[in-house]
């Protein structure tokens, strides 16, 4: 039995797909691990596309969660996330993702290797994550971290096109409207996030919108949601890296 785990953060995103399928190709597949994390909050079509992209890549995704739904979380916690304080995705995401690495750790693994799925553009981020692994190390087990993204210089467009023309599977609906495939109604969004929200799931809008007047606070700054003006919409509204899902140069 190898003493190496590669563990893919497998999020749902087209970013993270690509990744799962790099380290297959460049580590034994009895090495990687697709971590997983529900935070129940996910769009259906991103529950979809996980399901068809594991059998595209005959592999079963580890799944540690917390437990709670997003709003269970949020409750329990007394206040609402947002950019600044994004405590939903560290409960839902990075502590489970954390114990794991500890498991894996008691287990006797003897070496670690993390691989996410971020760009070039998020310097920061990246920095975050080498912080973590050097606190995650220990004398007979260290842990490092991979940006195969970075190291390849993938766009989010080949990574897109990766997992529609490649392996047959259509990303998340979330890509027709958003640059991500995060929660139905992410709290980190900002003003014309939420806006394209509104128009275009006016239910988790709503939803939102009330739950922030039940726990007292907004996730924006200086209004709450439901008091938003129209504002001019569309897919440019604070994009990173704009893709477009649709038939790629495979002609599919």
């Amino acid at each position: 039995m190898s003493k190496r785990k590669v563990v893919v953060g497998f999020s749902g995103g087209v970013t993270s797909a690509w990744c799962a399928g790099w380290a297959l190709r460049n580590y034994p597949r009895d090495e990687v691990v697709l971590l997983w994390h529900d935070t129940k909050a996910e769009h259906k079509d991103t529950y979809r596309f996980l399901e068809e992209m594991e059998r595209a890549l005959g592999m079963v995704r580890t799944e540690r969660s917390d437990g709670r739904t997003l709003d269970e979380v949020v409750i329990d916690e007394g206040m609402i996330p947002n950019n600044r304080a994004a405590f939903c995705s560290r409960i839902l995401k990075q502590e489970p993702g954390n114990k794991y690495i500890r498991e894996l750790q008691e287990q006797g693994i003897t070496e670690i290797i993390r691989v996410i799925g971020y760009s070039a553009l998020e310097t920061e981020r990246i920095q975050r994550q080498w912080a973590i692994a050097w606190t995650q190390s220990t004398l007979w087990c260290p842990v490092t971290v991979r940006f195969p993204i970075v190291e390849e210089s993938i766009t989010k467009q080949d990574c897109a096109d990766w997992c529609s023309c490649v392996m047959g599977v259509v990303p998340s609906e979330q890509y027709e409207d958003f640059e991500h495939a995060n929660c139905d109604g992410c709290w980190r969004g900002k003003y014309n996030y939420w806006l394209k929200v509104k128009e275009v799931r006016p239910d988790i809008f709503a939803q939102r919108a009330a739950l922030e007047r039940e726990v007292g606070y907004s996730c924006l700054p200086d209004v709450f949601l439901e008091e938003l003006s129209n504002r001019p919409v569309g897919k440019s509204y604070h994009r990173k890296e704009s893709i477009e899902i649709g038939p790629c140069e495979c002609g599919s």
